[in-house]
């Protein structure tokens, strides 16, 4: 019994001394072989890496669930708006940066309504850097005003009257008074006849308001209190970012 497990012993080690042999016997050429052999694979591995990665960033757009764009119809009212560097803006198209959840309203009679829009969207961090989860800050505003489109067609008698503005939670103080006129927007690349109030509109100074030019109180030639009226009705810096 002993003789059997040295001599089980000695084929065993001989059987590793065999393999080892074979393993060093090829030099110079079995080196190079696998050194071919290593950067095709290398080569390989990094365009299927490459591939799974355009593929998985395509898979992330396709799977993303984007805020839908809002567009206006005829008679509602929405906020038109730019930031400073009429970059992030909303004039009532699809292809606008904040048409993402826009806040936009039917007017179905008196009463009060509110019109908004919102950078806080995925849709528009990814359009705007390409992350759903970018860093997007609007800066201030070079224009804003409330509209109704269509509005001198379909409710050519209504009154918009600015009660409140208010940025991120914070309501901005009034400084004048809003009122209403009659303007042709090109949206969606046609024109409409809106009815408008400016909230901040430098274009239209206080001494040159547009002829129809309204209130609830009437048109503001025949009013002795019309320079109480502006096309600028808060102070912009106020705005911030």
């Amino acid at each position: 019994m002993l003789k059997m497990k040295k001599l089980l012993a000695f084929l065993l080690a001989s059987g590793m001394m065999c393999t080892a042999f074979t393993a060093c016997g090829s030099d110079e050429e079995s080196s190079e072989t696998a050194e071919e052999s290593s950067v095709e694979e290398s080569s390989e591995a990094e365009e299927e890496s490459s591939e799974d990665a355009e593929e998985s960033s395509v898979r992330q757009v396709e799977m993303q669930e984007f805020e839908e764009a809002v567009v206006p119809e005829s008679g509602d009212a929405y906020l038109s708006i730019t930031d400073s560097r009429w970059w992030l803006q909303y004039f009532g198209n699809d292809t606008d940066y904040l048409t993402y959840d826009a806040g936009v309203v039917p007017i179905t009679g008196n009463g009060d309504y509110t019109v908004s829009v919102t950078c806080n969207t995925d849709a528009i961090r990814y359009d705007t850097t390409g992350d759903a989860n970018g860093e997007l800050i609007a800066s201030g505003s070079a224009f804003m005003a409330v509209q109704i489109l269509d509005g001198a067609d379909v409710c050519p008698d209504a009154i918009i009257t600015i009660n409140s503005v208010v940025v991120d939670g914070v309501e901005i103080a009034l400084t004048k008074k809003s009122y209403t006129s009659t303007e042709t927007a090109e949206v969606s690349g046609e024109d409409h006849n809106n009815i408008r109030s400016n909230i901040y509109n430098e274009w239209v100074s206080d001494d040159s308001l547009p002829d129809d030019a309204r209130s609830d109180e009437g048109t503001l030639t025949d009013l002795e209190d019309f320079l109480e009226y502006s096309a600028m009705i808060i102070d912009p810096s106020e705005i911030g970012e």
